[in-house]
């Protein structure tokens, strides 16, 4: 089965194809101008870049005999304006858009191509409730346990803007000093993280919706696992983790969605 992927967020896009393409299904991704800070199209080399959703739709539409599948990321315009080259679909709902647009689940729903719904986090459910839950996917080959970096004491957390001054007070009676960082301006790329999270040997998962009165996410960040997979211990809603769970291993993840594209 031939692949396209249509938008990334987060970098789950890239991860997904890398492994599909292991697995003997040739999977590539297509952006518009939406800016990856982190680069992971660039460490797989498996993404191409249009100036603008236009042109991305052009470029699907002249390539639509060389895909079997496409998947939409969050891409619920370009879903619609390319429904009718009735080429089989599915389509993820990442972060807080059902959250924040709970009718564009019926919207997606309603377009003829989109055969299957998939959210990333367990509490999206009740706003998609045909959707599959993915697995957010961890390259395991990639993230891995370095046995010869010296980590520090220090524990880190990463943020958006707004809500460092709320985590610094979550985070202020803890025994270990805690560096909160804003995630926007001490970007690190995709291809440097895995060195980087080795350096340390705690991290604090704490991720908020989007609104004005911020609800902490159950489930682990990208970031959480992959610390995890680094080795580091993972703080999240008060629990101490140690153990990576399988369930988030770039190639569980995808085998089980690729199981629901070829039901």
């Amino acid at each position: 089965m031939n692949i396209l992927h249509v938008g990334d967020v987060s970098g789950v896009a890239s991860i997904m194809s890398n492994m599909c393409n292991r697995l003997g299904h040739p999977s590539v991704v297509l952006l518009d101008d939406s800016f990856d800070p982190w680069k992971h199209g660039d460490h797989y080399n498996n993404t191409a870049y249009c100036s603008s959703s236009d042109i991305l739709q052009k470029v699907v539409r002249a390539s639509k005999n060389k895909y079997d599948h496409i998947i939409y990321h969050n891409r619920y315009g370009a879903a619609a304006h390319l429904d009718d080259m009735h080429i089989p679909s599915s389509f993820m709902f990442h972060g807080d858009i059902l959250r924040q647009t709970p009718e564009l689940y019926h919207f997606v729903d309603s377009l003829e191509s989109i055969d299957n719904l998939f959210v990333l986090e367990g509490g999206m459910k009740k706003y998609a409730p045909t959707a599959e839950l993915f697995h957010k996917p961890v390259d395991m080959d990639f993230f891995t346990i370095n046995p010869d970096s010296q980590r520090t004491e220090m524990a880190l957390c990463f943020t958006h803007k707004e809500y460092l001054d709320y985590v610094n007070s979550i985070t202020q009676d803890e025994e270990m000093l805690v560096l909160v960082a804003d995630k926007a301006t001490n970007i690190r790329t995709y291809a440097e993280m895995p060195a980087f999270l080795n350096t340390f040997k705690y991290y604090y998962d704490i991720k908020f919706h989007d609104n004005k009165n911020p609800i902490m996410i159950p489930e682990l960040s990208q970031t959480g696992l992959q610390a995890l997979a680094c080795g580091a211990a993972v703080w999240s809603n008060g629990i101490w983790l140690n153990k990576f769970p399988d369930i988030h291993s770039d190639e569980w993840s995808c085998k089980q969605f690729l199981s629901v594209l070829l039901e």
